[in-house]
């Protein structure tokens, strides 16, 4: 499985943090544990979420009460990588960029509560049905969300077993058969 999973930049960047922080182990993935690691000041109100930059590097974080504490983490991971990658005011950009700051969040949530690289030194459950609730279990999150992470991971793996193939194939066929790209034609002419 490893050695076909190719990760995207921003799983990368949350590889990254997690490892720059000392996060190997999914107990660490914990809103105590991560925001004492970067100071970040976290209040439980009764308001929706939203983290603010208070002055540069001076991170506070509002959760909201009324979630359950295993929605309360993924909203606290939602709001860090706003955090952490999304400066400036929302009201004073467009809603497009607004919006693609959103997606990035969610997508963020699926990396930070499963790292690729804790979930694939575990043993899984061969079959699909029982590797999902093994998954949420291990990483206290929701079953739907530990489906999607498998889901996106088999994906994955399964792209790029098709890229080594064709890769494979590409490199077999004879020159002549190869497809010019443009780049090399011009270097060529040159």
């Amino acid at each position: 499985m490893k050695s076909y999973y190719q990760m995207t930049v921003l799983e990368k960047w949350t590889e990254d943090l997690y490892k720059r922080l000392s996060i190997s182990h999914p107990s660490q993935i914990s809103i105590e544990h991560i925001s004492e690691r970067l100071n970040i000041w976290v209040h439980y109100l009764d308001v929706r979420s939203k983290g603010i930059e208070a002055t540069a590097g001076m991170y506070s974080m509002f959760i909201d009460n009324r979630l359950p504490a295993s929605l309360q983490r993924l909203e606290f991971l939602h709001e860090l990588c706003h955090l952490l990658r999304h400066a400036g005011s929302h009201s004073l950009m467009p809603e497009r960029f607004t919006q693609e700051q959103e997606d990035e969040s969610d997508r963020f949530i699926l990396y930070a509560a499963m790292p690729y690289s804790m979930v694939s030194r575990m043993k899984l459950p061969e079959l699909r049905e029982n590797a999902i609730p093994y998954l949420a279990e291990a990483f206290q999150v929701p079953t739907e969300l530990a489906m999607q992470r498998i889901d996106q991971i088999q994906r994955r793996v399964f792209q790029g077993q098709l890229l080594a193939v064709m890769g494979r194939q590409e490199s077999q066929q004879p020159q002549s058969s190869r497809p010019v790209h443009f780049s090399r034609l011009i270097s060529k002419l040159n």
